[in-house]
């Protein structure tokens, strides 16, 4: 089975770099790792695919409204997960900066290390900054918006997925995604009150 994913995984990152036009339209421009100059991960792990959950955390780091900025914190964040934590990589699959761009992580169908328990049928995205007083900025929660219904239209995110804010799932006390975007998000469709 792991054979076969790879297999796909292969062939579909090929044909995307190779025919832009792939994507369907609702998704955004995505930075690429190489882009914002990630380190190599130092072991990758497949999810299965369509993950049936999204869960939503900010990073209590400053905020940035520019590439350069948000890509030195996205960096931080990622010396941090490796270094201190342990992790093999960093453990959003994608971020999202106050400039509206959405930033790869660990990326599509790989095993983020965001929420223990859910990370292998999860897609863990953050905002990069702290919203426990105040929302993202107005195009950071469209592109969230766009970004999940493409995922939905790439076959990642499965078309009656559940949205979470991190502390609903997390097995540790936290008030990720920050008081103000759960609120927010507590209104949007696919939110779940369950775990």
């Amino acid at each position: 089975m792991l054979l076969i994913l790879l297999l796909f995984y292969v062939l579909f990152e090929s044909s995307i770099a190779e025919n832009g036009s792939d994507w369907p339209k609702i998704c955004p421009d995505i930075i690429t790792r190489n882009r914002w100059n990630a380190r190599t991960a130092q072991a990758v792990e497949y999810a299965l695919i369509p993950v049936k959950n999204v869960i939503i955390h900010h990073t209590v780091t400053e905020e940035c409204k520019k590439e350069v900025n948000c890509t030195a914190i996205i960096q931080e964040i990622q010396n941090f997960h490796i270094d201190i934590l342990e992790f093999p990589d960093i453990g959003y699959n994608f971020l999202i900066g106050g400039d509206g761009n959405i930033y790869e992580g660990a990326g599509w169908h790989k095993v983020g290390a965001h929420t223990r328990g859910y990370n292998s049928r999860s897609v863990g995205i953050a905002f990069i900054g702290n919203f426990s007083d105040k929302l993202p900025r107005s195009k950071s929660l469209k592109a969230l918006k766009d970004f999940l219904q493409c995922g939905v239209e790439l076959g990642e995110i499965d078309k009656e997925y559940n949205l979470y804010g991190a502390r609903q799932v997390s097995p540790s006390p936290t008030l990720s995604p920050g008081s103000r975007l759960f609120s927010e998000l507590k209104t949007w469709p696919h939110f779940t009150n369950t775990t």
